[in-house]
Parts: C-alpha cells; structure tokens; sequence
C-alpha cells in the first residue's frame, strides 16, 4: 500500500458543485464570501486568512474550519496495482563467456505516487498529483514510475583466439600473448519512457481560494489526438498542445493524474568495454589487464520529459537532456 502525506481538510465536492451552479447564476458563490466578523466562529481570533475580516465563508465548510491544512503524514491510503511479464534467458559459451537476456512487461497503476516524490521523480518528469483528496478513486492511473517494457541485454565473452582457443590456438611466444587473451563485454538497455504528468498551472476562483483543493489539471478536448502534430519538431511539440484547456472555473479538470497515452523518451543505451589480459610469470599465475570502456557508446540523446504545465510558454516543449554524452575511460589492473 504506498504511504503518502494526505490532505484530510479538503472542503466538500458538494459545496464546490453549488459554488459552480451559483456562478452560472451569476451570483458570487457562498463558499467565496467573506465571514462577517460580527458572525466571526473562532475565539480568541486566528490570524491570517483565519483573522476576522479575512476568512471566508467557505473555511467554515472545511471538516477542521480552524485549520488551513491538516494531513495524515506517510498514511497508507491509497492503492496500487502491479502486473507483469518477466522472461529471462541465460547462455553460456563453452570458449568463456555469458550472455543474459531479461525482458519485462508491465504494468503500474495506482491512486498516489512516491511519498518521496524528491528522490524519485527526477528521471520521471515529476510525479502525478491529486487534484481531489475527496475523490481518491477518480485518481487512480498509471503510476509515474510506470515502465511497460524494458529490455536489457548483458555479456561478457572472451574472444577465441590465441592460446586454448579456436583460432590461432598455435601462436606461440611474443605473437602468442599478442593474439591472447581478448574479450569483450557490455550492457545494452532498451526502455520504454515514463508516462507524462500534465497540470493546469494556472489559477481559477476555486484555487484562489485555497480550502484544501489539490493540484488542477486541464480538461481534454474530447476526440482530440495527443499524438505530435506532423510537420513540426517533436521537441519543439512533443504532443498535441492543443488537446488541453483550462479546468472549469469552480470544478476540476478532465485530464488523468498520469496520462496513459503519452511518454517522454525512453532509454536507448550502449554500454562496451573491450580487455586484454596478459598472462606472465612463474606458471603464469600473474596477468596485466587492460580495458577500454565506453559509456553510452552511440551517443544516444535520451531527452528529458516536456514542460507539462498548461499555461506555460513552453508547454510541451522538451529543453533537457538526462544522463552523460558519450564517455570513454581507460583501466589497468595487475593481478598476483
């Protein structure tokens, strides 16, 4: 059961649908109005928005009116699903050397994210917040952390060639230590991206207002296509910007908490290393290895995920990058 630090004075959905229906009216919804302080319920007197004069009819609605936040910290309240495909395949040469394939399908779904959203979010894009404390089951989605597929292939395989090998097993003397003792290994991943986490942003009455709201997400245009427009660069676009608008005035937006049909870059990456190893000495128990390692061998970009705020500037646009360019590091080790 993920642990998370929920709100538990959020005022009542009831309360906002009334708030929308008077607006509609064109009346100033109750909930906005501020308390009379002829009328003010608290004493001795609060301050700040809780002070006489100052706080609003719709404070009083919350379950504790005499707190402005209150939260049951790292509480298990939510749920989370996870299912898979796991398949792993081991081979081992009989001339020296592994090879392992791992291969996972999945699929991650819960009503809240990491309570340690600083630690884990980084690589993520963030993590999905709770736009309704009330209505934690209309929260439910992808997890952030969601991976529907990974791939990853391991191997360390020495060369044949040279001494006890296949080929030029006869070589002998400086032409036999020359052509000995090569080989290669490496770890090569393929990673779907994590799905994308779209918040509004920007301020509505209901959010002005504060009362426990969670954080607001846009509505979805309905029939609209995510997908990146054609003609226009993916970073520059990385989806359908057009495909989301503002929440309702006095509600909250259609968007999911993690939106299942859109993810930022995956991982596409190529570690290698080549070594010689040099065997000398009394019955060649001592050997000099040498090793050229390269780290994300093609230089694959793995670009970080798009702005995802509905009313930034650069929504939806990728302006990072995660992980190192290409590195390449050398190493000598004796061994006696």
């Amino acid at each position: 059961m993920p642990q998370f630090n929920t709100n538990i004075n959020q005022i009542p959905d009831s309360f906002i649908t009334a708030a929308a229906a008077q607006a509609a009216q064109g009346l100033v919804p109750t909930i906005a109005n501020v308390v009379p302080t002829a009328s003010y319920p608290f004493g001795p007197a609060l301050s700040g928005s809780l002070s006489p004069g100052n706080l609003k009819q719709g404070q009083l609605d919350r379950p504790f009116p005499q707190y402005t936040g209150l939260n049951l910290n790292g509480q298990g309240c939510c749920g989370s699903t996870y299912h898979s495909l796991q398949a792993t395949v081991v081979r081992r040469f009989s001339g020296g050397g592994t090879m392992l394939v791992a291969y996972t399908n999945a699929k991650l779904l819960a009503t809240t994210d990491s309570l340690t959203s600083w630690l884990e979010g980084g690589g993520t894009g963030g993590v999905g917040q709770v736009q309704d404390w009330n209505n934690l089951k209309a929260e439910k989605s992808l997890a952030s952390q969601d991976v529907s597929q990974r791939l990853v292939i391991s191997y360390v395989l020495d060369l044949p060639l040279g001494r006890g090998q296949k080929f030029l097993t006869d070589v002998g003397g400086v032409g036999g230590k020359l052509v000995s003792g090569w080989g290669i290994d490496g770890v090569t991943i393929f990673q779907r991206g994590f799905p994308l986490k779209i918040t509004y942003g920007g301020s509505t009455p209901l959010s002005a207002l504060g009362l426990g709201i969670g954080t607001l997400r846009p509505n979805v245009v309905a029939g609209c296509s995510k997908g990146a427009p054609a003609g226009v660069s993916q970073l520059n676009e990385w989806f359908n910007t057009a495909c989301f608008t503002a929440p309702p005035q006095w509600g909250f937006g259609s968007e999911s908490r993690v939106d299942a049909t859109l993810r930022q870059k995956g991982v596409n990456n190529f570690d290698f290393a080549v070594f010689k190893r040099t065997y000398f000495g009394p019955s060649e128990r001592m050997n000099v290895e040498f090793r050229t390692e390269f780290f994300n061998l093609f230089n694959h970009p793995q670009f970080a995920a798009p702005n995802t705020t509905q009313v930034s500037p650069n929504f939806g646009v990728v302006t990072a990058t995660l992980g190192n360019p290409r590195l390449v590091q050398f190493g000598l080790k004796f061994a006696f």
